[in-house]
């Protein structure tokens, strides 16, 4: 299935949403150029991600006829991989006799971290005073950037956009699509992606796969407040081939370790179709549990970096190939099953709990031996309600035991419990 932000990019500059000073100045800046009059040898695009930075110099590449030469940063990140890369491309014709000119885009320069990169930032600054072709730079945050990188640069800002240009491209796509969309519903997704133009593209192909958007189906975006975070580092994990950029995806996410490997654990099989692929993630993610299990178990929190590790670096560089396709990523099947069966959970421990009063024993020694116990102890009706009546349960705790016959033994429970205080009161009196 083909993603929706690729199929709905726009091809022309003034088909771009927002941002139009920086839009007009990134024309202007790369004709600049072209006459040798520009100023600066690079282009710093920053701002945060789905605010048109990359749509922008593609929509301009194609209205100039240019040919674009796009690589990821973070992805070849030393400087032996950016000089063969990006500084081969700097000095190099193209080959389509066709093409006027060429831009180099680089993306996610600001996750390349210098000294740690083997001189990554450096290649890059060299090649920016040698280049021949016009290079466009993208930053979500220019200020991880040396001073020194960016005095190279000339830096345009682009801005989130605002709720109504989104909700405007939402319009849109779902007429084209031919979705039946409630506009409440697509205010909604809008105000949800919080600026975000690309999420809220994703967002509305996932919730317009049965060709209809009502009120209810947006309102389980609220309900992923909180799990926004965590679509986003699936993606990242998923998609990026750079163990770096894998392990920075769950620098910020708000979530405990286990939660994140189930997500990862359920997601798999949707995002890698190779087996040999699907098989190591899992062999990471299998290794990763392990050593939750020991961090539980002994308190060894040392080994939460191994864990970490193996849940994003090892997952990440499982796959032998890039995965392009919009996967639809589902909350995981175990959560949906304890939400199913938290009533029962919860009155298995109630019952535990009476049993463990009376018997004298853990909670945990009661549900684990006594209650089979018990229930093969209330085949017979008249010992199941003499058993209800010493441990004084109630009929929705009966039905844990017999959902068929509760009412009848809590009945007759009820008598014998009756029958026993009068009992005692009748020897209080005698003594």
């Amino acid at each position: 299935m083909r993603l929706w932000v690729e199929k709905y990019r726009p091809q022309r500059l003034d088909q771009i949403a927002g941002n139009a000073t920086s839009v007009k100045r990134l024309q202007a800046w790369v004709e600049e150029f072209r006459r040798g009059e520009a100023e600066k040898k690079a282009l710093l695009l920053h701002g945060p991600p789905g605010s048109g930075k990359t749509s922008a110099a593609y929509a301009l590449a194609r209205e100039l006829g240019y040919d674009i030469v796009e690589t990821n940063a973070s992805d070849i990140r030393t400087k032996t991989n950016i000089e063969r890369v990006v500084g081969t491309a700097s000095k190099m014709g193209g080959l389509d006799p066709g093409q006027k000119g060429r831009i180099l885009l680089v993306d996610e320069v600001d996750g390349i971290h210098g000294r740690s990169d083997f001189g990554g930032l450096a290649a890059i600054k060299n090649i920016i005073r040698k280049t021949r072709e016009p290079i466009v730079l993208l930053a979500n945050d220019p200020w991880a950037l040396p001073a020194d990188f960016r005095g190279l640069c000339e830096a345009l800002q682009f801005k989130r956009l605002d709720r109504r240009l989104v909700l405007r491209v939402l319009k849109e796509i779902s007429a084209k699509e031919g979705i039946a969309a409630d506009e409440k519903a697509l205010a909604t997704i809008a105000t949800n992606a919080n600026g975000d133009l690309r999420a809220a593209i994703n967002d509305l192909q996932s919730l317009g796969q049965g060709g209809r958007i009502g009120v209810e189906d947006s309102a389980s975006l609220f309900m992923r407040d909180s799990e926004e975070g965590i679509f986003k580092v699936l993606s990242r994990i998923f998609k990026t081939e750079s163990c770096a950029r894998a392990r920075e995806a769950v620098y910020d996410l708000d979530e405990d370790p286990e939660t994140i490997l189930h997500w990862l654990a359920e997601n798999l099989p949707r995002e890698y179709e190779d087996p040999s692929d699907l098989a190591r993630g899992f062999d990471s993610l299998s290794r990763a549990d392990l050593f939750l299990g020991r961090i539980k178990k002994r308190q060894s929190w040392r080994l939460l970096g191994y864990a970490s590790d193996l849940m994003t670096c090892g997952v990440s560089l499982s796959k032998r190939r890039r995965y392009h396709r919009f996967t639809r990523y589902q909350y995981p099947a175990f959560f949906a099953m304890l939400a199913r069966t938290r009533a029962k959970r919860d009155l298995t421990a109630a019952v535990s709990a009476k049993i463990s009063r009376r018997c004298h024993v853990s909670t945990k020694v009661a549900a684990q031996e006594f209650i089979p116990l018990v229930r093969a102890l209330f085949r017979d009706p008249v010992r199941a309600a003499r058993l209800s009546s010493y441990f004084g349960f109630e009929q929705r705790e009966i039905e844990l035991f017999d959902p068929d016959r509760a009412k009848e033994i809590y009945g007759e429970a009820q008598k014998i419990t009756a029958e026993r205080i009068t009992t005692r009161g009748v020897q209080t009196a005698l003594f």
